[in-house]
């Protein structure tokens, strides 16, 4: 029997995808592998994250959810794409995975980390100084963030859309009468950044850097401008580190695909990413060729 090969993806929500469709670049980057003219193996598509068992399912003990999506194809060897990323989870969460990860010695294995970490937001996030009248509902750190989207219903779209007015009138208050911060400042993230892809060395995988993808500043005043000054040090640490480093923004900024985005200006949709899959899947056919 062939030996399956294993590509792994680390992230976010970026990575994850976001609602109920959880449109991914991972799960497009499939799609388009196995619509290839030269399709030699089944290319399958397979999602985990680790869950809370208390709140997750009352009556089954469960700590991992996912989706596993197989290609019909069953010829030749396999190709696993295994999307580990979660949403509302930081870097040094990536750790946990390790166990899983040498256990199916991946060829590949692809970070695309940094985002939730350095947007800026209210600088209460970090300290914990909250006005009185902020309520304690909008106090996380992802709390007061623009939504996605809204819901079909309009009974229900209209309530989201009177309190995400409230929201962001009150982010935007935050972010001018104090510095903006990201979760973690750029030392303290880079060295997150090192510190996992020292722990995956031993793997001896290809690691791909994917790099930072400004958000809309209309939504995150000055989060553009921090993401592409992270871009060169996190570029320096990945070529130090052995691994390959895809400056993606350029590329996706330039494709002239206006609604690529949910209207958070931070998420993409289906169409980004399906663009993000085939710009990730050209880069890797130029490494092939090279």
């Amino acid at each position: 029997m062939s030996r399956p090969r294993n590509w792994v993806f680390l992230g976010d929500s970026l990575t994850e995808g976001i609602g109920s469709s959880r449109a991914s670049y991972v799960t497009e980057l499939a799609r388009l592998l196995r619509q290839a003219p030269a399709h030699p193996r089944a290319v399958h598509d397979i999602r985990l994250r680790d869950v809370e068992p208390e709140t997750f399912n009352p009556y089954i003990r469960t700590n991992l959810a996912g989706y596993l999506d197989l290609d019909p194809q069953a010829a030749g060897e396999a190709l696993w794409l295994w999307n580990l990323a979660s949403e509302g989870r930081t870097i040094d969460s990536d750790a946990n995975w390790l166990p899983l990860l040498q256990n199916l010695q991946p060829e590949r294995i692809f970070i695309y980390r940094g985002s939730l970490e350095s947007i800026l937001r209210p600088a209460a996030v970090r300290d914990g100084q909250w006005p009185a009248w902020v309520p304690a509902s909008w106090r996380g750190f992802v709390a007061m963030d623009p939504r996605c989207y809204f819901s079909n219903t309009w009974w229900r779209r209209a309530k989201q859309i009177g309190i995400d007015r409230a929201k962001q009138v009150a982010r935007k208050r935050l972010l001018r009468d104090r510095p903006s911060r990201p979760l973690l400042d750029a030392d303290d993230m880079l060295a997150q950044y090192a510190a996992l892809l020292a722990a995956l060395r031993p793997l001896g995988a290809r690691v791909w850097v994917l790099g930072l993808i400004p958000p809309d500043s209309s939504c995150f005043p000055g989060t553009p401008e921090h993401f592409r000054r992270l871009n060169e040090p996190l570029e320096r640490l990945a070529r130090d580190s052995g691994a390959a480093f895809v400056d993606w923004a350029p590329a996706i900024e330039s494709s002239g695909l206006r609604a690529w985005r949910y209207r958070d200006g931070f998420h993409p949709n289906l169409a980004g990413a399906r663009l993000m899959a085939d710009l990730l899947r050209t880069r890797l056919d130029d490494v092939g060729r090279a």
